[in-house]
């Protein structure tokens, strides 16, 4: 008789670590994320979020700890990982030689990806980006350049997909049009991972994790974190956070 294998989390992150020289960023954070869940990282400016996404994208080599995509050591398997995970992060990087659509184009081609220019039309409209197809990103905003990255990730979607901080640079349409978006998809099965200090109102995420100071005291679902006696609020959550987080005391000799 065959046994049934379980199927591991999308992804996993467990006692992971990092530090900048002898400043650490990162303390023993762990935590899972499955298939379809949205989750929201919360935390202060400096509270490791950005340095975190990077880890698990495979961008930064964390010092310690593991982490894994659909139970894969993500550092071993690198070219698998771009595959599976993309993270847009706050100023997203471009080719200065390539227009807008040649951008697309480029992502279709090495997906190859088939009748992809409908898909491709449908975001640059949605995102107010079509009578800017022919441009050069160099010339966009920096809310352009986020839409341009945001429609990139999109046409052939990840498994995992990373946004950091990616309500801050849209504009209100704009972004809930984002937010329609990840939804439609998160319902297909992506699993997505956001830092955002902005959740438009009536929309709640499967979990909030939230930092402070490279560790990550309080993680759990809106109705776990919810207080007894009132609603839940972001301002809250950080506060509840800081309440508390304990320093890791330095080490003597």
């Amino acid at each position: 008789m065959h046994t049934k294998t379980a199927t591991p989390p999308l992804l996993t992150v467990q006692n992971l670590s990092y530090q900048y020289g002898y400043s650490p960023a990162l303390h023993d954070l762990s935590f899972s994320l499955q298939a379809g869940e949205l989750s929201v990282l919360l935390g202060r400016n400096g509270a490791g979020k950005s340095t975190l996404l990077r880890c698990i994208a495979g961008w930064t080599q964390a010092a310690g700890g593991e982490i894994r995509v659909l139970g894969r050591l993500i550092h071993e398997h690198e070219r698998w990982l771009r595959q599976q995970v993309v993270l847009i992060p706050d100023t997203p990087a471009f080719y200065e030689e390539l227009t807008a659509w040649e951008h697309l184009q480029m992502v279709a081609q090495l997906h190859k990806l088939a009748n992809w220019e409908e898909t491709a039309v449908s975001l640059l409209t949605n995102f107010g980006l079509w009578s800017n197809r022919e441009s050069f990103p160099f010339m966009f905003s920096r809310g352009m350049r986020y839409k341009l990255a945001l429609c990139l990730a999109l046409l052939r979607p990840p498994a995992l997909l990373l946004l950091d901080e990616p309500l801050g640079p849209l504009d209100p349409l704009s972004a809930n049009f984002l937010w329609g978006e990840l939804l439609r998809y998160q319902t297909r099965g992506m699993g997505i991972l956001l830092s955002s200090h902005q959740i438009p109102e009536g929309i709640q995420p499967n979990r909030y994790l939230i930092m402070e100071q490279g560790q990550m005291p309080l993680q759990g679902t809106p109705e776990a974190l919810t207080p007894p006696e009132g609603t839940l609020s972001l301002e809250d959550l950080l506060q509840t956070a800081m309440n508390r987080f304990v320093a890791p005391s330095p080490d003597h000799d």
